[in-house]
């Protein structure tokens, strides 16, 4: 139930802000940051539900420091763009640490507590990485060359592999739910939360960057961004409520 309802909320305050950016932008940005927050406070206020002890608490740790570090790319973007993609990418940074740390992904931990590589799930993690990166590359490359000259090259370049690198690691922790149960529903649709969300991430900031780089915005590609956006947020943090 709270789940249905955070998302009722972060539609009316996305909503709020996509209309009115324009005209009432101090109100519209609040409504921006708060669509954010919604799950970052469905994961604190449900967090008593399920055990995050030990190692799991360092996920739901990266996973909130993560939304905070989104929340303040929300207001940074409006203002000074690099600065918002710094934070996106501190961002990424942490929620990649919460997931290699809560041993989802590709290290697992051992009964001594010890961190192991699953080689099979490390193999899929890079072939994920490539295709993400590879795609972001094509869809943004005819913009390289302006950059090289402005030097925002290599700090675009360092953006696409700290979002590549997130995103894969969700996508192999849907994988690693798949595997210990994929004859099931529940772990099929538990798994899908993380792998979307990491997807959604990527395509959204695809799109984001051809928005912002090329010569015409869009409003349509501009909405498909932000749906995108809160979307991938709030499967990040679904994965703690469920």
């Amino acid at each position: 139930m709270a789940g249905i309802l955070g998302v009722i909320l972060m539609t009316a305050l996305g909503t709020y802000y996509f209309c009115k950016k324009k005209t009432e932008r101090k109100r519209a940005l609040l409504c921006k940051v708060l669509a954010t927050a919604v799950p970052g406070i469905l994961m604190l206020c449900c967090s008593g539900k399920g055990s995050f002890d030990g190692i799991s608490a360092a996920g739901f740790a990266g996973t909130l420091a993560a939304v905070v570090f989104y929340m303040a790319a929300d207001v940074l973007l409006e203002c000074k763009f690099i600065l918002g993609a710094v934070s996106f990418a501190a961002g990424h940074v942490c929620m990649t640490a919460g997931f290699l740390l809560s041993g989802e992904t590709v290290l697992y931990v051992t009964e001594n507590g010890e961190y192991r590589i699953d080689a099979a799930l490390f193999t899929w993690g890079v072939i994920v990485f490539a295709v993400l990166t590879a795609a972001a590359c094509i869809a943004l490359h005819k913009y390289f060359q302006p950059l090289r000259k402005k030097k925002l090259f290599w700090p675009l370049a360092a953006y696409i592999i700290v979002l590549g690198v997130m995103a894969a690691l969700a996508v192999t922790a849907g994988m690693r739910i798949w595997a210990a149960g994929a004859d099931t529903m529940d772990n099929v649709f538990r798994g899908t939360i993380p792998a979307a969300g990491g997807i959604c991430f990527v395509i959204s900031d695809i799109l984001l960057g051809r928005n912002r780089l090329g010569k015409r915005r869009s409003v349509v590609c501009g909405a498909l961004v932000l749906v995108l956006y809160y979307l991938s947020v709030y499967l990040f943090a679904m994965r703690f409520w469920l």
